[in-house]
C-alpha cells in the first residue's frame, strides 16, 4: 500500500444534482485523489439557487460536502481540471492545512 503525505485537505460544496458528476470526475484522477468523504448538507447564501419548490419553501438548497485529505501540489492541478468540466457558480471550494492523519491500526 503507498504511503501518502497529505497535507491539506480540499472541501468542495456542490449542489447534490451534480455528485454523480463530481464524483465520476474525482475517481477518474486517481493521481490527485486516492478518496474522499462525502456527507449530505444545506445550504444557504448568495450564488445558491432554489431550483425545487421544497427548497424554495424551506429556503435552502440541497447540497453535498465533499472532503478530500491531499497532497498540496495536487490540489491545483484537480481544481483546473474541476473547473475545466463544470462551469458553476454553485460550486464552491476552500482549501486547509491538515496537521495530522493517521489511522487505529
Amino acid at each position: 500500500m503507498m504511503a501518502h503525505q497529505y497535507n491539506c485537505v480540499l472541501t468542495l460544496a456542490l449542489p447534490a444534482r451534480l455528485e454523480e458528476e463530481v464524483l465520476d470526475h474525482l475517481q477518474a484522477h486517481p493521481e490527485w485523489v486516492s478518496g474522499f468523504s462525502i456527507m449530505p448538507a444545506e445550504g444557504f447564501g448568495t450564488g445558491m439557487s432554489l431550483p425545487t419548490t421544497m427548497e424554495q419553501v424551506r429556503g435552502r438548497a440541497r447540497r453535498r460536502v465533499i472532503t478530500i485529505l491531499m497532497e498540496e501540489g495536487n490540489v491545483d492541478p484537480l481544481l483546473a481540471s474541476l473547473r475545466a468540466d463544470f462551469h458553476s457558480p454553485e460550486m464552491a471550494y476552500w482549501v486547509t492545512p491538515l496537521i495530522r492523519f493517521g489511522r487505529f491500526v
